[in-house]
């Protein structure tokens, strides 16, 4: 960074969420698109996104075996129960397992566990319960590669398991008829980035063969890849590889889908008419659908995704919308709380977070992101029902701690958990609660640096007034889909006059601008920050670190700024 730039990020605000902004294209540069892929490092091999980059499916292990198993059943109309998961993942990998068994004619029905009754996975219960049913076959969806209990109870009962998941495997297999997961650590497919939808996937790529004609399959698989892209784009895994390939198009039939559940839903959150991005998708689509497993059933969502008129579609749809508004309520009380518990003390000795409260279990991985994100640093969420005696908690970091690791190091206080480097979940005995807080800190003491923790900012290119139009979004379309591993662009810019602003929002929580940078007026938002409202004057100018995009309510060639941080600039800065 030249030292004009570094002059105008030494004044700290109250505003401000980011100590430092490292900005990787200060210079001029000829075009937008060729600074981006520079700063990134990306090459036109990373955008590949022909056919060419999908991988051979047989190349999962224990593909063959899950393959003939299930073929097995469907062929000897043995009953089979697909097992899923409440969130987006589990409840779109269900929905496709669902799709294809219908498709060919099985006998069969779908389970998916209640967050609060049942906890995440496979568990003695839900067997016991398949047994009652008369089941044979199990298949399990975006979960199982730690159903340890489960697995062995319905090997116990006589019922075969086949475990397709994309969790990370813990130091042995569960015993099962097989195991399809690019994380089992003697799996030699070369992309390990596929979320639970994309396994399922996989497997239904190898069914088809055996039982939809050639002439049918092609189109009948691609019509699959909307709920692929949802439960990719939901599940926050890497956009790259086969990822990109698989999202590029189902975002594509998502635009147009026949889901009828997906249309109403698209309608009910107001982006029928918009172009579906993964933005779109993870910030309209995939909370309304997460809400079933947060404040109800997630049965509510999966009977969206296979609902099979416009009249049963849209009462879903708006049910679920309706469910949202009410999480929303919740959780902005629920935050409230939450951050009354940190203090000084906390913020000066521990490098994470844990909490712990009376919330509901729906929520609390939310509310344990947007700590993360105000703290700069991995937070722990837990809530305790004082009948059951237990606590659920639900972990938020970043890619520079690997939380799901830590809390495994303190699995002897836990009852069961599970997770990614960046999400975690997990349950434990009220009374073994402030051990493991007191081990997890411990564990983030001695891994976590303070240097991790100061917040910068990466920012990929400072732009300039004449950027602000859609051309500038238009050419970076080649680079989407956007996600973890190629977020979409931030940029920053300088000396911009603050020319009016507003809280807007049912709660008057999001803040509103509009700006003049170089004789050019542009509107910003910034989304939850509506107290700092009163920092910030009419004519005052400020420096703004954001995102791009089209502005909807003002025309074809408006775009806007949504802000990831902002400071004020001193009269030095502006004459700088």
């Amino acid at each position: 960074m030249n030292e004009g730039l570094h002059s105008k990020l030494t004044d700290l605000k109250n505003m401000r969420l980011y100590s430092k902004w490292n900005i990787a294209q200060d210079s001029s540069y000829d075009s937008l698109i060729d600074a981006i892929l520079a700063v990134r490092g990306l090459c036109e091999k990373d955008l590949e996104v022909g056919p060419e980059t999908l991988h051979d499916p047989m190349l999962l292990k224990d593909m063959d075996r899950a393959v003939e198993r299930i073929a097995q059943a469907i062929q000897k109309s043995e009953m089979i129960l697909v097992f899923g998961d409440y969130d987006v993942d589990g409840v779109s990998s269900t929905a496709l397992m669902a799709d294809f068994l219908e498709t060919v004619g099985s006998n069969f029905v779908c389970v998916l566990p209640d967050r609060h009754k049942d906890g995440y996975g496979l568990k003695p219960g839900a067997v016991e319960n398949a047994v009652a049913l008369g089941v044979d076959l199990i298949i399990t969806v975006d979960n199982g590669i730690s159903a340890f209990d489960g697995l062995e109870f319905a090997k116990k009962s006589g019922v075969d398991v086949v475990v397709t998941d994309h969790h990370k495997q813990l130091e042995f297999l569960p015993d099962a008829e097989a195991v399809v997961n690019p994380n089992r650590l003697d799996c030699p497919y070369p992309f390990k980035g596929l979320a639970g939808v994309g396994v399922a996937f996989k497997v239904v790529q190898v069914l088809s063969e055996k039982f939809i004609s050639l002439e049918k399959r092609r189109g009948y698989l691609n019509n699959l890849l909307d709920l692929v892209a949802l439960g990719t784009i939901a599940d926050i895994v890497t956009v790259f590889g086969e990822n990109r390939v698989l999202i590029r198009r189902g975002l594509q039939i998502l635009k147009n889908t026949n889901r009828l559940g997906l249309d109403k839903l698209k309608m009910v959150a107001g982006v029928s008419n918009k172009d579906i991005t993964t933005t779109v998708v993870g910030y309209q689509i995939s909370p309304r659908l997460n809400v079933a497993g947060r404040m109800g059933s997630p049965e509510i969502a999966l009977s969206l995704l296979c609902a099979n008129t416009e009249e049963k579609a849209l009462a879903l749809a708006e049910e679920l919308n309706d469910l949202n508004l009410r999480r929303q309520d919740l959780q902005t009380k629920a935050m409230e709380e939450a951050d009354e518990l940190v203090n000084s003390t906390m913020l000066e000795q521990d490098r994470l977070l844990v909490l712990l409260g009376g919330w509901s279990q729906g929520i609390i991985g939310i509310i344990a992101g947007k700590l993360r994100d105000k703290y700069m640093r991995p937070v722990v969420v837990c809530t305790w029902d004082s009948k059951k005696g237990y606590c659920v908690g639900s972990a938020r970091s970043f890619d520079w701690y690997d939380v799901s690791g830590a809390i495994g190091r303190c699995k002897d206080y836990l009852s069961n958990f599970g997770g990614h480097v960046q999400a975690a979940g997990f349950t434990l005995r009220r009374e073994c609660f402030e051990d493991f807080r007191r081990a997890l800190i411990n564990h983030a003491r001695q891994n976590i640096a303070i240097e991790q923790m100061r917040g910068e900012l990466n920012i990929d290119v400072e732009l300039t007034s004449h950027h602000l139009n859609r051309t500038s979004i238009r050419v970076l379309a080649d680079l989407e889909p956007f996600g973890k591993d190629n977020e979409t662009p931030t940029y920053a810019m300088f000396g911009c006059r603050v020319i009016s602003r507003k809280l807007i929002g049912r709660d008057q929580n999001h803040l509103k601008m509009e700006l003049e940078i170089g004789g050019k007026r542009c509107v910003a938002l910034w989304w939850n920050r509506g107290e700092i409202y009163d920092e910030v004057q009419n004519g005052q100018y400020v420096s703004v670190a954001f995102v791009l995009e089209e502005d909807s309510y003002r025309g074809r060639e408006a775009v806007q700024m949504v802000l990831k941080d902002m400071f004020l600039e001193s009269k030095e800065d502006q004459n700088d």
